[in-house]
């Protein structure tokens, strides 16, 4: 009897839109929490996105990638997807509404390409609560040198409607993302 044991890297595949798309590397994983094509699929609130590098790219098409939730008075309400851990200090503007111990935050490794990804919402707040009905902004900010202020990386912002309504918003553009697409159901 022949066991082959293999490791790997528990983030490495986040929510990679494109199977043969590389993810993982360097970086790091980040734990679990991971979600497959499905699972991203049955969630209430589901966004695709295209990084691009940004202007002083130093290790570029590799980055990290924060994507995070407030609500209508700007406050953070939850962290959907990170692809970041030591070197997530370097994605400053989630790192000032998130806080460096932010901890509810699903994980994966540094990004190696530019590819698609999808995250997704399960509509609940730090807490573990259901948010209320309400506007909502999606924040998405992608680091790919060493930054120490928010304007050295790309940052987009998008809103969604959580309601009785289902939404969708395809081929959005902003800060850096292309192809971004919203899909909400109730």
């Amino acid at each position: 009897m022949l066991l082959v044991l293999a490791a790997c890297d528990v983030g490495s595949v986040l929510d990679q839109a494109a199977p043969d798309a590389a993810g993982g590397g360097g970086g790091g994983g980040g734990g679990g929490g991971n979600q497959d094509a499905a699972t991203v699929g049955a969630q209430p609130l589901s966004i695709t996105l295209t990084s691009a590098p940004s202007a002083g790219a130093v290790y570029a098409p590799s980055h990290v990638l924060a994507v995070w939730i407030q609500n209508q008075a700007g406050t953070f309400v939850k962290t959907i997807g990170r692809h970041a851990d030591i070197r997530r200090q370097h994605l400053v503007a989630w790192t000032q509404a998130a806080g460096l111990a932010d901890v509810d935050a699903v994980t994966g490794a540094t990004l190696l390409t530019h590819a698609p990804i999808t995250v997704s919402w399960d509509l609940k707040d730090r807490e573990n609560t259901i948010v209320p009905d309400g506007t909502y902004t999606i924040r998405m900010e992608v680091a790919d040198l060493n930054s120490t202020t928010p304007a050295e990386n790309n940052q987009g912002t998008f809103t969604f409607v959580k309601g009785a309504q289902p939404e969708m918003q395809t081929g959005l553009t902003n800060g850096g993302f292309t192809n971004v697409s919203i899909q909400f159901a109730p």
